[in-house]
């Protein structure tokens, strides 16, 4: 029930965040952060976790970007990063940020090179590195809020979460 509330209230705040803040130095992939905190709520079920990744960059193709199946790829690609991450190291909230930074790097980075090899925008160096720092920006600070009111709840209401 969490990760459907998570992952609903996401996707309702990467509406907002991408409307109020277009062309600001806060960027949208909040659906991405939430991916990256839910993964302990799954219980060691890596193929429902694995599905869950698909659908949300599914919706996310289909909501906000239009280039179907592009992000539901991409997602299920850092979805098995992510779960190989979190099997060899500790669940905390350092671990949890730096896993966040980097994925965010690693997600930037393909997609770019994805839409750079279709023709879809040229390589420009700095305009790569702008859009990691706006995405890096944004995707810590609702990554840190989420994992600690997460964490508070899954305490509160001992909701299991692998460690």
């Amino acid at each position: 029930m969490i990760i459907f509330i998570v992952s609903f209230l996401s996707f309702i705040l990467e509406y907002i965040v991408n409307g109020l803040f277009h062309g600001t130095i806060f960027s949208g992939l909040i659906i991405f952060s939430s991916m990256v905190i839910l993964e302990p709520y799954f219980k060691k079920e890596k193929n429902k976790f694995f599905a869950f990744c698909f659908i949300l960059g599914f919706l996310f193709d289909l909501i906000y970007t239009g280039t179907y199946f592009l992000h539901a790829g991409l997602f299920l690609s850092i979805g098995v990063i992510i779960s190989f991450i979190n099997r060899v190291t500790p669940n905390n909230f350092i671990v949890t940020i730096l896993e966040l930074i980097f994925l965010i790097c690693v997600y930037r980075i393909f997609s770019f090179m994805f839409m750079f090899f279709n023709g879809i925008v040229s390589f420009d160096l700095d305009i790569l590195c702008k859009s990691i720092y706006c995405y890096l920006i944004t995707n810590v600070l609702y990554g840190s809020f989420l994992y600690f009111i997460l964490y508070l709840i899954s305490l509160r209401f001992k909701i299991k979460r692998i460690n």
